[in-house]
């Protein structure tokens, strides 16, 4: 269905609205003549039944003379019973008329009430006056009436010519009215619309310039006005974006020479760190080699001095604590360059721990802390890269027995566990050192970040440890945690499904000559 316009819709609204203002006006009138008309009538007969009583005359059929005053005397007439009923219940009114339709043709009804000697002198032929009747005549008896009954075919031509004007001059004022509203809302209002829609045209082509130029002096004019205030805002605001556009671009020129930079010093910062590294472990086991054959032969010489033997034996922790940091910078260089590989095979984790604890068993016995292993008689072989995964397990155990006090026990415990609804297994090293604080928990996991990181700690290390055990369960599709408590120690778990689901490093920085 089609919709209509502004100016369809006005014209229906407004022709509406006139035809009932217009109605509602000439009903009025319309009633109006007719009772003027039938007033007009009323007279006319009271002045033919004056002339006629005064000068009565036989001939004139539509004039008729009634004696008596009842039912008898209307011999079936009931408009002239009616009559008689009136006069005599009520006296004042002393005559009634009468305009109704017969069939097509419109008749008039006139009745004069006649009392006390008036009907006997029409009757005996005389002469009588009909003037206003007065009290004394309205106490008379009721003796007879005076009836005319005639047509009324021009009284009813007048009515209905009357209305007629009135209804051509009700609709040229609908017409009027109709072509006036045409002409206010196509001229006036559309005109002014139609404009400032051509503007908004132009504008949101981005003509940013275009102004309205009403000058109506009404509400249309101010939205004009509101108009132009809204696209100087929106030019304003548009040229503040580019501006700001301008701005944001220089920033990421900027941003993209800085960041290039970065990544030529992060990439000349891990080729210095693996060759410093690697040309760093070669005289350092050459130092940790020659340490332990200087042990060896202290130790199976029985005159040794207990100096030297201890001596050697700091040299051998510290060349070996140092060698174990530049291990950890190593790790982490391979895998900040996206260059650490895997090699997945199926592994026992049985064969595993007991691997562990037997590494691990010299470092606990120092400071006689009981390492326990807890683990179900069976366990799945697990689809995983067993370097990465020993080296994630051999930190946590070296975390726990380092952090642990002398005489107390780390339990490392293997338990089937579901990962992401599918079959695995979960690995937990619980040790009884201080703590972690729960700020604290997330943190650790960070490169460089150690609980206690001041200059006075008590124990050595880079704070690379736990970030590469991150590193290494991502590769590894696992996931690690901490629960702990501060003073009631500490328990660091992995999880990983039996299969190994790929899941691709992304290296922080890839090297552009590759």
């Amino acid at each position: 269905m089609a919709r209509l316009s502004l100016t369809q819709r006005s014209q229906f609204v407004m022709g509406a609205v006139a035809a009932l203002a217009i109605a509602g006006a000439m009903s009025i009138p319309w009633i109006q003549i007719r009772e003027s008309v039938v007033a007009q009538q009323l007279q006319h007969m009271r002045d033919m039944c004056a002339v006629w009583a005064k000068k009565p005359d036989s001939s004139m059929e539509q004039f008729r003379f009634v004696k008596g005053s009842n039912g008898q005397a209307a011999a079936g007439d009931a408009f002239l019973s009616s009559a008689l009923d009136e006069f005599a219940a009520t006296p004042a009114n002393f005559d009634r008329y009468e305009l109704r339709q017969d069939g097509d043709v419109p008749f008039s009804r006139y009745v004069r009430a006649l009392r006390g000697d008036q009907a006997d002198r029409v009757a005996a032929g005389e002469a009588i006056s009909l003037d206003s009747p007065d009290a004394a005549w309205q106490k008379l008896p009721l003796t007879g009436v005076f009836s005319i009954e005639r047509s009324a075919v021009g009284a009813a031509r007048l009515i209905w010519q009357d209305r007629i004007y009135i209804l051509i001059g009700g609709g040229l004022a609908w017409i009027g009215i109709i072509f006036g509203v045409r002409l206010l809302v196509v001229r006036g209002y559309l005109r002014a619309v139609r404009r400032l829609r051509d503007v908004s045209n132009r504008v949101r082509a981005g003509d940013l310039s275009s102004r309205s130029q009403l000058r109506t002096g009404d509400e249309l004019e101010q939205l004009g006005n509101s108009f132009n205030a809204m696209v100087a805002t929106l030019d304003g605001s548009q040229k503040q974006l580019q501006s700001m556009n301008e701005s944001l671009d220089l920033k990421l020129v900027q941003l993209s020479e800085a960041n290039v930079g970065l990544f030529e010093s992060n990439r000349l910062k891990s080729e210095f760190l693996a060759n410093v590294s690697h040309e760093l472990r070669t005289p350092l086991n050459s130092v940790i080699g020659f340490a332990e054959l200087l042990a060896e032969l202290a130790r199976k010489d029985v005159t040794a001095d207990p100096k030297r033997i201890r001596y050697i034996e700091h040299i051998l922790k510290s060349g070996r604590g140092l060698l174990e940091m530049i291990n950890e910078l190593l790790d982490m260089a391979k895998i900040e360059a996206g260059r650490m590989e895997l090699s997945v095979s199926n592994v026992s984790i049985t064969d595993m721990l007991e691997g562990i604890s037997a590494i691990m068993r010299p470092q606990s016995d120092l400071k006689k802390i009981a390492l326990e292993i807890q683990r179900p008689d069976e366990l799945p072989t697990v689809e995983t890269d067993p370097g990465k995964l020993q080296q994630i397990l051999y930190n946590f155990v070296s975390n726990a027995i380092k952090f642990s006090p002398e005489g107390s026990l780390v339990i490392v415990r293997a338990d089937l566990w579901a990962v992401d609804g599918a079959p695995g297994l979960r690995v937990a090293v619980v040790d009884s050192g201080p703590g972690i604080p729960l700020d604290m928990q997330q943190t650790i996991f960070e490169k460089f970040r150690q609980v206690d990181a001041s200059h006075t700690k008590s124990h050595s290390g880079t704070g690379l440890g736990l970030a590469i055990c991150r590193e290494l369960s991502n590769m590894l599709g696992a996931r690690l945690g901490v629960a702990s408590n501060s003073n009631k120690g500490s328990s660091f778990w992995v999880e990983m499904p039996l299969e190994f689901r790929a899941k691709k490093l992304t290296p922080l920085m890839t090297d552009r000559a590759g």
